[in-house]
This record gives C-alpha cells, sequence and structure tokens, in this order.
C-alpha cells in the first residue's frame, strides 16, 4: 500500500538508490544495499570493504542532518512525536 499517494516502499528504494548514485558510491556497495547479485564478470573483481561502508555512512549521515537543518527551518514541530524530538535536539545544537 501507499505510504502516501503515489508513494510506495519501492519508490522509497528508487531514491536510495538516486541517492547513493549522487554521492558516487561504488556500484557494488550499492547492489549490495539493494540486496542485488551482480553476475558479470567485473562483479567478480569487485568487493565492499569497510571503508567504502564507512564513507557510506557517513555521508548519508551528512544528507539526514541537513534535511533535518530544513525541516527544522520550515517549521521548528510536528505532530508526529519522534520527529518532533528530533527536531528538538537539532534546534538545542544549533
Amino acid at each position: 500500500m501507499p505510504i502516501k499517494d503515489r508513494l510506495t516502499r519501492h519508490g522509497l528504494r528508487h531514491g536510495h538508490r538516486t541517492l547513493m548514485e549522487e554521492l558516487g558510491t561504488p556500484k557494488v556497495l550499492m547492489d549490495e544495499r539493494m540486496g542485488h547479485e551482480d553476475g558479470s564478470v567485473g562483479a567478480r573483481y569487485s568487493h565492499v570493504t569497510d571503508s567504502m561502508r564507512a564513507l557510506l555512512m557517513e555521508q548519508l549521515t551528512e544528507v539526514w542532518f541537513e534535511s533535518l537543518d530544513v525541516r527544522l527551518a520550515l517549521c521548528p514541530q510536528s505532530p508526529v512525536p519522534a520527529l518532533d524530538r528530533l527536531l528538538q535536539e537539532c534546534a538545542a545544537t544549533r
């Protein structure tokens, strides 16, 4: 079922993949995160490293905090308790 009109979990997967492409994530790591298997010859010689994972987590964390900053600027509160708590914590650190 859609999370919101025309927004589905599958669509969110596409958005996550697009974000990883924008961040320059290696294809082998994107495939691993998406649960895809690449049977190509090139994929046999590429491997995910701990440093690849660490860099991606740093990049995604940066995007997360940037999105909280933007949301905080729009409206400092939310009727969703979890988001409201995050916004308050974000405001306190600014």
